[in-house]
């Protein structure tokens, strides 16, 4: 297992970086565009606490979006990697088993969402939004929603019909899977005083968006890659 996941860095390594420098990015941007959080309104007052929060979590979808894309996006680059190369055929030609390629995918896509939450949990801290822990919950737990469920998308259409056949359709897929948990945490925050429910909200995204569908991917997944003849 240690092998195979040498194996995925290795070849992902320049892709990781430029993802991870795209997050950095948008980091500082949320960062530096904090300060419009707290600017006063067109008749001099300062925005409510509700307001300046709402405010704070505009900034950050952006960033959750992209975080939560790209481990899903690079599953797909994985495969298509091993695709071109015919890796698979060659390693379970060695008597490495079809589960044990599919768990390295799995163990990347993991690795690289809690990577990517880094710059994440670093923009959320610092950001001038007056946050409560509610709020830090929901939108942690939402974040990870995001990234397994457009990963356990990319695993699945992968697995069953190759990224080449289905590179495009993949990246669709995981796009708008991206898309789901973060409407669901938008209902609070459009919605006046239901923002200290956003916690709520976000433990709904990652247990249904975010293991339950993992969970059931994975599974699905490992029965298309198990039928699949290399």
């Amino acid at each position: 297992m240690k092998g195979l996941l040498l194996k995925e860095f290795y070849n992902l390594r320049m892709v990781f970086v430029i993802y991870l420098l795209v997050v950095i990015f948008l980091c500082f941007l949320a960062f530096s565009d904090g300060n419009v959080i707290n600017e006063p309104t067109q008749d001099g007052s300062l925005p409510s606490v509700e307001e300046m929060c709402r405010n704070g979590i505009y900034l950050l979808m952006p960033l959750m979006f992209i975080g939560g894309f790209y481990p899903g996006n690079m599953l797909i680059s994985s495969y298509s990697f091993d695709e071109k190369s015919h890796w698979t055929p060659f390693i379970l030609s060695v008597g490495v088993k079809k589960s044990k390629v599919l768990l390295s995918k799995v163990l990347l896509h993991l690795i690289a969402t809690f990577i990517l939450l880094i710059p994440f949990l670093v923009a959320l801290f610092v950001m001038d939004a007056p946050f409560d822990i509610s709020i830090y919950v929901g939108l942690i737990l939402t974040f990870l929603a995001s990234c397994l469920f457009s990963g356990s998308m990319s695993l699945f259409m992968c697995s069953a019909i190759g990224s080449s056949k289905a590179l495009v359709l993949s990246s669709i897929f995981s796009f708008l899977t991206t898309l789901i948990p973060m409407g669901v945490i938008l209902i609070p925050t459009v919605m006046e005083g239901m923002i200290s429910y956003l916690w709520i909200f976000g433990i709904i995204n990652f247990f249904v968006f975010g293991l339950l569908m993992y969970i059931l991917f994975f599974f699905l997944a490992l029965l298309m890659f198990k039928k699949r003849d290399f």
